[in-house]
Parts: C-alpha cells; structure tokens; sequence
C-alpha cells in the first residue's frame, strides 16, 4: 500500500504568532520607532488578512517584498516617511523567523513521527506568508522537525498557493512519482486553503481544529473515508486507521 501524507507549518506545525511580531519588530526598527508599535501591529495584519484572501480567490502566489512595498505605500499615504530599504527589511525578517525560538505543537511533531512509523512518505506544503519560504525552511532545521520529513514544497517554489490543485498534485509527484497513492491525506489549520484545497485536488483532507470552532468532538468524519476534522493531532493514529480501512483488500 502507498501511503503518502502532507502538513502545513504555520498553524499546524509551528505557531505562526511569533513570526508576525518578528515581521513588526524588523518594521519597527527600520522605521527608527517614528511610528507606534500598535500602528504597525494592525497594518501587517491586515495585509496578512488581504494575502489571504488574494490567494483564496485569484490562488496567485503573493511575494513578501510585495507586501512590504504594500505597508510602505500605506505608511506613506498617512504621511510617514516610510523609507525603509524594503529588501533590507525582508532579510532582517528572514533571518529573524529562521532563528525565532518558538515551541512546535507537539501533537503535530508526534503525528510526523507515528506517519513515518506507519510508513507514509510524509511531506510539507505551505505557502509564503510575510517572510520567504528559507525563513520557514532555517526555522524547520532548527527545531529538528526537517529530518523528519521526505520533501519540505513552498509556494515560491512552485508558483502555485494552496488552495491550488497544481500544489498538491506536484507534493505527490515529487514523493511517489507517477504512483496513485492509496491513502494521501493533507493536515493543516487553514480551512479554505488546506481542508477544502486537498480535498479539490481529489485528496484526503484533515483540519486540525486546536479552537473548536468547526466541531466540539475530538475526532469528526465530515466526508466518509475522505475529510477529517479533529481537535488535537494525537487522534491522527485513529483517522490514518479509519482512511487506510476504506482501501479495498486487494490493495
């Protein structure tokens, strides 16, 4: 039996909270601190907010210079001077997410871990956000989770954003070539971009619900052998059994 399984970092591996204030932190240096914190704070998120939604309807990969260019345009027509060198700004961001100490979720890492044991080909699918997939790929060797993963694929590698079926489908290709894996599940928290996006490519799909907002219960079956939604990633063991049971015998 081929068995293949995707994740997404930021929100399901990694808290993505830090890497946000590291983003306004390099800001807020750059700009000398001639503009509140707060100020900043609320104008990276809302960018944050419109990249998101960009990628949910044109599925276009959204560079993170591009971005800043975006909070320098918007400082500027308030009548700050904003003249940060922009790729100045993104290496200190880079470097900064590449070296932040943060906590990976546990259940996530454990999940990784008992996906090998059970043996899947485990890869990462994840889009760019505020800082460059390097950012995401140094933080990933840091924390030891690299090692255990067979391919780590990034937005701007492929020039496609989950939601897109193009990413998935190259994810499978670069982990099982031209083979139709029996049981292919992707993880992530985003609804849109992971749960619906795997499950448009014709995948499996898992939400990792850590807030209760989609369901109470610790393990739910949204679509027979196909979508999962869960609170904690310590029930994956339960739903790779339930998906690899809807796999006909003779497989």
């Amino acid at each position: 039996m081929v068995k293949l399984m995707t994740i997404d970092v930021w929100g399901t591996l990694v808290p993505v909270e830090p890497a946000v204030k590291a983003v306004v932190d390099a800001i807020h240096r750059s700009l000398g601190g001639r503009v509140p914190y707060q100020t900043l704070h609320a104008l990276v998120n809302e960018e944050r907010r419109k990249m998101k939604l960009n990628r949910r309807e044109r599925q276009e990969v959204v560079p993170p210079i591009y971005t800043l260019l975006n909070i320098q345009r918007q400082l500027r027509s308030r009548g700050i001077n904003a003249s940060f060198d922009v790729y100045q700004v993104q290496d200190a961001i880079d470097e900064a997410v590449s070296r932040l100490e943060v906590q990976p979720y546990e259940d996530a890492v454990e999940a990784v871990k008992h996906a090998r044991a059970e043996g899947y080909r485990v890869g990462i699918i994840s889009n760019v956000l505020l800082w460059r997939s390097r950012a995401t790929r140094g933080l990933l060797a840091n924390l030891g989770i690299s090692q255990l993963v067979d391919l780590q694929l990034y937005a701007d590698d492929v020039g496609y954003v989950k939601p897109a079926v193009q990413i998935f489908e190259a994810a499978r290709a670069l982990l099982v070539g031209d083979v139709v894996p029996d049981v292919y599940l992707h993880i992530g928290d985003d609804f849109y971009e992971d749960f619906l996006g795997a499950l448009m490519a014709g995948y499996g799909a898992v939400l990792i619900d850590r807030w209760g907002q989609y369901t109470k219960r610790d393990v739910t079956e949204s679509v027979t052998c196909r979508a999962y939604i869960v609170k904690s990633l310590k029930t994956l063991p339960l739903v790779l059994h339930e998906a690899e049971s809807c796999v006909p015998r003779s497989q």
